[in-house]
């Protein structure tokens, strides 16, 4: 049962990517890399760099693994602290598949403390103290709950290992920074130990999606029932999947077809798609989680774009919420400095989205628009050009507000 929902899904995205696939002439030869068969504690070993795992339990007895770089190649240990969260369906893997110029080895050289995040529910982070994994209740969380519960245990944990409370830094991608949002507007006094945090394809209103899932917003009540009665709670294909999907993006047709996918959720960036890194991040990708947290964007979508908590309808409300409908999160109660960046061709976050955001945030540092037209929400990840107009101005801003420079972008 618990592929159903994911073969539903591609299912749904091969029928509008196939007129695109017809125009696509790309020639596919992915090489084999040896880190596609390593874990991300082995991919940073592998390059050369020091790595830690930690296990960090939640206030709700969840059990997250860390991910530490606690020093450069060269062997000098980090200093400043930084955290950087993954986006749905997504691990700690994110930050290190892409070789040499993985955001995660380029911050360890820069001298900085390196720690790579997994929500609950990622096949890291797939533990609890009492509930059995296999249970309908392990499975019943959205990204409210990594915001309430994991990013406050994971940023003290961070906190009482390096003792460098108030001084940590955070970097997040798509739900990482939906979680941010989350955790910095319902626990702003645990908020207080993070200095700066770096908002990447920022998600929290969403209006302006332009992805193909808009269009299956409609059956978000529908597929809630499906997954409250069928017991379909985990949004995770088996490894058998996700091994054929990752062999068959390999090959002419499919590579094809895994390209053009991308392109139909994401934003189409043929330029910046990087198919030698490919083999390595779809090993990787999906990294599993609940269908909670995949139904919460969902009813966003379908409720105006309203960032809000998960909606139970109106009984479930009730005694949830003591409301209707479910509450708002304030974005004025965040007090953490935040800098955001956007792209124009983010069909999961669109300018207009980021902007009303941005109104939002009374400690807003600054805001940076990708220059690259074309740049897509997993560019800002995977993109050919993300080490120059992503990762560079990123460590630029993380200097220059360390600093106490005022962030400005050349």
């Amino acid at each position: 049962m618990k592929t159903l929902s994911v073969i539903f899904m591609l299912i749904s995205l091969c029928a509008f990517s196939r007129g695109v696939s017809d125009n696509v002439k790309t020639e596919f030869s992915w090489k084999y890399d040896p880190d596609e068969d390593l874990n991300a504690p082995q991919i940073i070993k592998r390059h050369g760099y020091p790595s830690e795992s930690h296990i960090v339990e939640t206030e709700d007895g969840y059990l997250l693994t860390l991910h530490r770089i606690p020093g450069s190649k060269s062997g000098q240990p980090g200093g400043q602290p930084v955290l950087l969260q993954h986006g749905l369906l997504s691990s700690s893997a994110d930050w290190v598949d892409e070789g040499n110029t993985s955001l995660g080895f380029l911050l360890a050289d820069e001298g900085y403390d390196v720690w790579l995040g997994n929500a609950r529910g990622n096949h890291y982070s797939i533990g609890h103290i009492s509930l059995p994994v296999n249970s309908e209740k392990f499975w019943d969380f959205s990204w409210h709950e990594m915001g309430v519960y994991d990013l406050p245990a994971v940023i003290e944990h961070i906190s009482n290992t390096t003792g460098r409370g108030g001084d940590i830094l955070y970097v997040g991608h798509s739900m990482g920074t939906t979680m941010f949002f989350v955790f910095s507007s319902l626990k702003p006094e645990v908020a207080k130990l993070v200095k700066l945090m770096v908002s990447l394809a920022p998600v929290a209103y969403m209006k302006q999606v332009r992805s193909p899932i808009r269009y299956l917003t409609p059956f978000v009540n529908e597929g809630q029932w499906i997954a409250e009665h069928l017991g379909i709670k985990q949004f995770l294909p088996s490894n058998k999947v996700v091994k054929f999907l990752s062999y068959e993006c390999q090959i002419t047709d499919g590579g094809r077809l895994c390209e053009n996918l991308i392109f139909v959720l994401c934003g189409a960036d043929k330029a910046e798609y990087n198919e030698a890194i490919m083999p390595v991040v779809l090993t990787h990708v999906p990294a599993g989680s609940s269908t909670k947290a995949v139904l919460h964007y969902g009813q966003e979508i379908k409720y105006d774009g309203n960032f809000q908590q998960y909606d139970y309808g109106t009984k479930g409300n009730m005694a949830h919420y003591g409301t209707d409908t479910p509450p708002l999160y304030n974005l004025t109660n965040i007090d953490t400095p935040i800098y955001l960046m956007y792209s124009s061709n983010d069909y999961m976050t669109g300018p207009i989205d980021v902007v009303r955001l941005s109104k939002q945030l009374k400690n807003l540092v600054g805001m940076y628009l990708i220059p690259l037209k074309k740049f897509n929400h997993v560019d800002f990840l995977f993109g050919k050009d993300a080490v120059e107009v992503v990762y560079k101005p990123l460590i630029k801003v993380l200097k220059n507000f360390t600093d106490q420079i005022s962030v400005q972008m050349a």
